[in-house]
């Protein structure tokens, strides 16, 4: 219940139970054979479901499957928005012949690193990508570089872009602003909208925090990820498009004899995703979701944001810790401000000291060019009532354990 490194959730009863019999059935979910399984029908229906949590119409997303987590997602979107803006911009089927010459260009705000981790497996190349943001957390863009990059492109012949927005900076939560208007320009300049919505499909699902992920169901293709929040076993990833014709033209390809089925009214999710082989991982999520409803994940995601703002709220307060920005969600970013902890790797002896009390874990990061501490609360089993305490105890413990050198 302590745990807030990286950005890791715990397991829920309920997906535990799912996950175990997921490894029963050992299912692999490359066929949608509707006289044979009803799983790929229960894949969708979480998909779905996680729409309903995020207030987001089940229809404004037809194509959707579930992979291994956030690269293999944003992959995906990396991949079907490569090949619409080569057709819409060049009429070429990048899928079948390749670039032919053309080059296509990412344009983001601090990208999560398994965004800029796909444009280099995608084949587009990580120079191809773009940052337009006016400040660390990525969250404001400058839109006037925005659409000079992309009218630019629309009048000559050579270049295109996709367009990805994040929805969780990874050091403090933030979110990109403006959503609206960068759909605006997509649409004006023919360019591909992906967002990576990691929070934000959550954050849609409380009242106090759902305007700032406004308009993320505008996008072309969404990620998120579920063994993060929704408390559900890695791996567990969501994937999300408008077009699931271009997924049909990017993944369809070429299939061996004994793949070959009878058409049904859904694609089959060989074609809708990248795997050929995947096990049966959305049986822990609709057993989760089923079980809890949208009024329990609500507490869950607000319960986790209440206590990182606690936590951050005595850590503004405390004379040998500062609060490098303010907490936002459920993310807490502060460094150790003591004399005895503040020499050249003093912020990682500090982290470690933390680890070795057993009692909670937090990562190393870097801010603003400088070591820093962060921590994520996304376990369903944290407690303000009783975890609070524990912290601030263990953080008052480590600062003691090196006592400032005193004069003779």
């Amino acid at each position: 219940s302590r745990y807030f490194g990286l950005i890791m959730g715990g397991t829920t009863p309920a997906a535990i139970v799912g996950d175990f019999l997921t490894t029963l059935y050992d299912l692999n979910i490359i066929l949608h054979q509707p006289k044979e399984s009803n799983a790929f029908t229960i894949e969708q229906l979480a998909l779905d479901m996680v729409l309903d949590l995020g207030h987001i119409p089940r229809d404004a997303f037809p194509g959707k499957v579930l992979t291994t987590g956030a690269t293999a997602s944003n992959l995906t979107g990396i991949l079907i928005g490569r090949q619409w803006v080569a057709k819409k911009r060049f009429n070429i089927n990048v899928a079948e012949d390749g670039f032919c010459g053309k080059t296509i260009k990412i344009i983001g705000g601090r990208a999560h690193s398994s965004v800029v981790k796909s444009v280099g497996v995608a084949g587009i190349g990580r120079s191809n990508y773009i940052d337009v943001s006016l400040d660390n957390r990525g969250c404001n863009w400058d839109l006037k570089r925005l659409e000079k990059i992309l009218k630019e492109q629309k009048d000559g012949d050579s270049e295109a872009s996709i367009v990805s927005v994040g929805c969780g900076e990874v050091n403090t939560g933030g979110f990109t602003a403006d959503i609206d208007k960068i759909r605006a320009l997509c649409t004006k300049y023919d360019a591909w909208l992906h967002i990576d919505a990691t929070y934000g499909m959550y954050a849609r699902a409380m009242p106090s925090y759902a305007s700032s992920a406004a308009h993320i169901e505008l996008a072309d293709s969404m990620t998120s990820d579920a063994h993060k929040w929704l408390n559900v076993p890695y791996d567990c990833g969501l994937f999300y498009t408008k077009h699931i014709d271009m997924c049909l033209e990017v993944f369809g390809g070429v299939k061996a004899a004994y793949l070959e089925s009878a058409k049904t009214i859904v694609p089959q999710p060989m074609d809708v995703g990248i795997e050929y082989s995947r096990r049966f991982r959305a049986l822990p999520l609709y057993m989760s979701l089923l079980t809890y409803g949208a009024k329990g994940y609500q507490e869950l995601f607000e319960n986790n944001c209440k206590f990182a703002v606690s936590l951050g709220e005595w850590i503004d307060l405390h004379p040998d810790l500062e609060l490098l920005t303010p907490v936002y969600l459920h993310t807490f970013l502060f460094r150790v401000s003591a004399k005895q902890w503040a020499h050249p790797g003093g912020n990682d002896e500090f982290i470690d000291a933390i680890k070795k009390t057993e009692k909670t874990y937090v990562s190393s990061t870097v801010w603003n060019g400088k070591p820093a501490i962060r921590g994520t609360v996304n376990n369903w089993r944290t407690r303000l009532d009783r975890d609070l305490s524990i912290v601030q105890q263990v953080l008052e413990e480590t600062l003691r354990s090196r006592m400032p050198v005193m004069n003779e």
